[in-house]
């Protein structure tokens, strides 16, 4: 029985991607924020974890804060507009992806962007 629950909790882990923000304040005080986990399709997950850190990054610097991995600045975090008539969500997205039409990094990047409630603004 423990190593079924070991090797369970392997696999979860594996199927997990995870990341937090770091940051220091212009008081030279090391922060982090933003943490963040996805845990459905890895090879998707990464780039939703890259588009909510970019996010805080910038917000972060608009802040005075400097970065301390600075690449996250500096990404494009446009979102692919949604079919016409129609709205981001999260099964929309799924369905575009399955059909080929967003690539892995778009499907990450819109599933983020709905997470952060972006899509309503």
């Amino acid at each position: 029985m423990k190593s079924l629950i070991l090797v369970l909790s392997l696999l979860w882990l594996a199927g997990c991607t995870t990341g937090r923000l770091e940051y220091v304040t212009p008081e030279g005080e090391t922060k982090y924020a933003c943490e963040v986990e996805y845990t459905w399709e890895p090879s998707v997950d990464k780039y939703a974890v890259e588009y909510i850190l970019s996010h805080c990054a910038k917000e972060a610097a608009k802040k005075g804060n400097t970065v301390v991995q600075k690449e996250l600045l500096n990404l494009d975090l446009s979102v692919p507009e949604p079919p016409k008539g129609k709205q981001w969500s999260f099964g929309l997205a799924k369905s575009l992806h399955n059909q080929g039409q967003l690539t892995d990094k778009q499907y990450g990047y819109v599933i983020a962007h709905i997470d952060l409630g972006n899509d309503k603004i």
